[in-house]
């Protein structure tokens, strides 16, 4: 029966979207390894300080250089920390909510197998999108720098494109997901977006919306407690944004 009941992707609401996020915090399946890889990210970030503070306080280090050196490199590991986190978390919280949303919810074993499965395409399909999106940034401003005064316009309206494209290519990480390479998720991405780009967007808005508030009054809260605050509200947040996400995907692909 999946997460909506039987009901075909045409008949999803906005509601649907944030309740099913809801659902998705109370599945251990799903919020336990969130909320690990939170708590690994948090401890690799202070571990990578831990050695300029100690030394700093005990009197070790004195000299500027070596403080600033010693910030650097924390910086530069608690950087790579959060971006290796963050793809874990995104290609196990798409996955996990992808499969959840035609069947069972699956188990963290079932998740972790089918992330192993399709981790090349869902990551394909990201760095092709931003590419795109990149490379468009890039010929665009470059364009409008060597026109001048004209290509302030110029600049906006490619702005304008640029969204444009962002928008058609929002889904390609949900199809490849579901099993698709990452080209071909990039190409279907376009296709099933034609004409939906309002529904998109205003779903979009009106969902970053509630999740903003919600992780903040509550992150408020959780953020007072040491190391696992912090995770706990991504977790909250990632719980939503999955939850809502994959509803939407949905709601697009069957209309």
């Amino acid at each position: 029966m999946g997460l909506y009941g039987g009901r075909a992707g045409a008949q999803l609401t906005i509601t649907d979207a944030l309740t099913t996020g809801y659902r998705f915090l109370l599945k251990p399946a799903f919020s336990i390894p969130i909320l690990v890889i939170g708590v690994v990210i948090n401890l690799i970030v202070i571990a990578a300080f831990v050695p300029l503070i100690v030394g700093l306080v005990g009197g070790d280090v004195t000299d500027a250089t070596v403080a600033i050196g010693g910030l650097v490199a924390g910086l530069f590991g608690a950087v790579i920390a959060a971006i290796i986190g963050g793809i874990v978390l995104n290609l196990y919280g798409q996955i996990w909510a992808v499969m959840a949303s035609t069947g069972e919810p699956p188990t963290i074993e079932q998740a972790l197998s089918r992330v192993r499965d399709r981790w090349i395409s869902v990551l394909g399909a990201g760095i092709i999108v931003g590419a795109i999106t990149l490379g468009s940034l890039i010929v665009v401003g470059s364009v409008a720098a060597a026109l001048g005064g004209i290509g302030v316009l110029l600049l906006l309206v490619g702005i304008v494109v640029i969204i444009y494209i962002g928008i058609r290519l929002s889904l390609a990480g949900w199809i490849a997901a579901e099993g698709t390479n990452a080209l071909d998720s990039v190409k279907s991405s376009w296709e099933i977006t034609n004409r939906k780009m309002l529904l998109i967007v205003g779903w979009s808005i009106v969902i970053a919306l509630v999740i903003f508030v919600i992780t903040f009054v509550v992150g408020l809260a959780l953020n007072l407690i040491p190391l696992v605050g912090p995770a706990l509200t991504q977790t909250l947040g990632s719980a939503f944004g999955f939850g809502a996400g994959v509803t939407l995907y949905r709601r697009v692909k069957d209309v």
